[in-house]
């Protein structure tokens, strides 16, 4: 048997707020049906000892995910639209929390909010919000649609993170086998053929060449290994702060959109981005000059979002936005004469929502494509090192035993 905590909806769309004692959630909500009422949101209830178990858990103190964030946006917007007020839904989304540390910032929420701060000023003291959560949170609350707002919010940050976690699983495999084969080649280098190269000259034999090739590289690596180790460090620390100086950051970001393939994949990704979010914004009641500063910010690539920049003044200044985007190789073509005809049409949400859609298919093509390609290419590369290796390892084991010339 568990203890669950549960609000509740009457006949009358009154919510209520208890605790039962029942073995499932399936009881529970049967248990509930039978009272008379309509079950909304229910949280099992630990013991002391599980509580405190749960505490030693890693995953429960380390930052909010933004998985994390997504599903509180969800629950606080069912909450909100089965009738609670604003600072009892937060109260109770802060109880059903397990992570610690999103427990912390939602109870400083609630205080914030049960003070009489608006809940987008609440959201906006902690960094784990997206900027565009917290203006769609702000627009909703100044329009009464709070809960519709949540969901967009919501269904934005799944769809971002959905994008994100293509891109790494597409990396992944390719990275996994490249490391493999490196980790392999370097044991083989720097541990077992020298006890080769230990045991043949204690013969007075000497290794094949082929062997005696490597053997000398492990000899330079070395005897050179601190310097590559002290240029490998600070070219490290010199990326990082390029990429820390403004300009150097731009420089980079702009060199990265240059990049064959690699360019191409992340102007199609800014441009869902920037779709999606202005079309979410849009919808929810933001304006379009105010969506663009918020896009802006969005934008993880400096280079992109001075373009943004750019197009916001021009806007503001009475222009259109397409003009802005015409002829920018930054962003997809597509962009720019989409925008074109919806503004003309007044369709401009819609057509935006369209873009980001068309963007995020060709970019899931790209990728796949990408990882196509990549995956033969590393396999071969590394199918090559791990092979010469072990071809030069096992022309030392045949001269150890006497059978090679």
């Amino acid at each position: 048997m568990t203890n669950f905590t549960y609000l509740a909806r009457d006949s009358s769309g009154r919510i209520t707020r208890g605790d039962l004692h029942v073995s499932s959630p399936v009881d529970l909500r049967t248990l509930l049906k039978k009272m008379g009422l309509q079950l909304v949101s229910f949280n099992a209830v630990p013991t002391k000892a599980q509580a405190s178990l749960n505490r030693l858990h890693p995953r429960c103190w380390m930052p909010p995910r933004s998985r994390d964030i997504e599903f509180s946006l969800r629950q606080l917007a069912i909450m909100l639209r089965s009738g609670l007020t604003l600072v009892n839904a937060l109260k109770a989304l802060h109880g059903q929390t397990k992570l610690i540390s999103l427990a912390t910032i939602l109870q400083t929420v609630q205080t914030r909010v049960a003070r009489g701060d608006t809940l987008a000023a609440a959201l906006a003291g902690h960094k784990v919000f997206p900027a565009i959560v917290v203006q769609l949170v702000s627009v909703g609350e100044q329009t009464g649609k709070l809960d519709q707002v949540l969901e967009q919010a919501a269904k934005y940050l799944g769809q971002r993170r959905t994008a994100i976690a293509e891109v790494r699983v597409a990396l992944a495999y390719p990275t996994i086998v490249a490391t493999a084969a490196i980790l392999i080649a370097a044991y083989l280098i720097f541990a077992v053929i020298p006890e080769l190269q230990k045991f043949l000259s204690a013969m007075g034999r000497k290794l094949p060449r082929m062997t005696q090739s490597l053997v000398d590289f492990a000899q330079w690596i070395q005897i050179h290994g601190s310097t590559l180790s002290l240029i490998t460090v600070s070219l490290v620390i010199g990326m990082y702060l390029l990429a820390r100086w403004q300009p150097g950051r731009l420089w980079l970001d702009t060199c990265l959109l240059r990049v064959p393939v690699i360019g191409g994949i992340f102007r199609l990704s800014g441009t869902a981005n920037l779709a999606h979010a202005l079309s979410v914004m849009m919808r929810s009641g933001i304006r379009l000059v105010e969506a663009l500063a918020i896009a802006k910010r969005l934008q993880s690539n400096r280079f992109m979002a001075n373009i943004l920049a750019q197009a916001s003044d021009s806007v503001v200044r009475g222009n259109t936005l397409a003009p802005a985007l015409a002829n920018r190789q930054e962003f997809s073509p597509v962009l720019a004469s989409m925008v074109d005809v919806a503004e003309k049409t007044g369709q401009l949400e819609s057509t935006l929502d369209e873009v980001a859609k068309f963007c995020e298919a060709e970019l899931k093509s790209k990728i796949k494509r990408m990882s196509q390609l990549v995956e033969p290419a590393v396999i071969v590369i590394a199918g090559g090192i791990v092979g010469y290796v072990y071809i030069a390892f096992f022309m030392a084991l045949m001269s150890a035993g006497g059978n090679f010339k």
